[in-house]
């Protein structure tokens, strides 16, 4: 796969879809064009094998999944665990409506799976904000909507989950990306000051030093 082959507009779309950023890189994708697996660099036979073994056991694992939630298909922890897979797979749509039904079933979280399907929702619509406003389309304010409305469900409603820092992080970096840079310095100055969690303070703290320079810069 060359992204540079003009002749063959479809590497780049698939580059773009499946994230790949090193090559040569294999992808293992489904039937319905969800990414099961993917590896970078050169792989001898040997290396190969178990990498696709394993991306069929996964595949596997997964239509397991899908024929229970048939099943079961108010199952809250099952549409949870689902669309996560889905987010995981790319395909977003598919993870949209098994996650309206993990919300449905699951208004108090005792799945423990709702804030993070919210983060990972959030994060899926911020990387499509950033492709969307570089091929300069109006889909940008749409995708941002949705990606800091999901990021502020967490905030204002899973305080006590692992999920709580992480999405006012993911906040802070998808206010930076749509240039709304007021914003983003003062969700990421309160992280900073204030987070439990070592890591993401420390990333608070870069993230912010970035800002700060993009809007002194604009």
């Amino acid at each position: 796969m060359n992204p540079e082959d003009k002749e063959r507009p479809i590497n780049e779309e698939t580059r773009s879809r499946y994230g790949v950023t090193a090559y040569p890189a294999v992808l293992f994708v489904s039937p319905d064009g969800g990414l099961i697996q993917r590896a970078s660099g050169f792989l001898t036979p040997e290396q190969f094998s178990p990498i696709m073994q394993d991306a069929l056991k996964k595949e596997a694992a997964f239509q397991e999944k899908l024929e229970e939630l048939r099943a079961k298909s108010d199952d809250a922890k099952l549409n949870a665990q689902v669309a996560l897979t889905y987010l995981e797979r790319k395909q977003l749509e598919e993870a949209v409506l098994f996650s309206e039904k993990a919300f449905e079933h699951d208004p108090k979280n005792r799945t423990k799976l709702i804030p993070d399907l919210h983060n990972q929702l959030g994060l899926a619509y911020g990387a499509l904000v950033e492709a969307a406003m570089l091929a300069n389309t109006e889909e940008a304010e749409t995708h941002f909507e949705k990606a800091v409305s999901h990021f502020k469900i967490v905030i204002d409603a899973y305080s006590n989950s692992k999920a709580y820092e992480p999405a006012q992080y993911y906040l802070g970096v998808t206010y930076a990306i749509k240039g709304h840079y007021e914003d983003a310095v003062s969700v990421l100055e309160n992280l900073s000051h204030h987070a439990k969690d070592k890591n993401i303070r420390q990333s608070a703290e870069g993230m912010l030093e970035r800002v700060k320079d993009l809007a002194s810069s604009n």
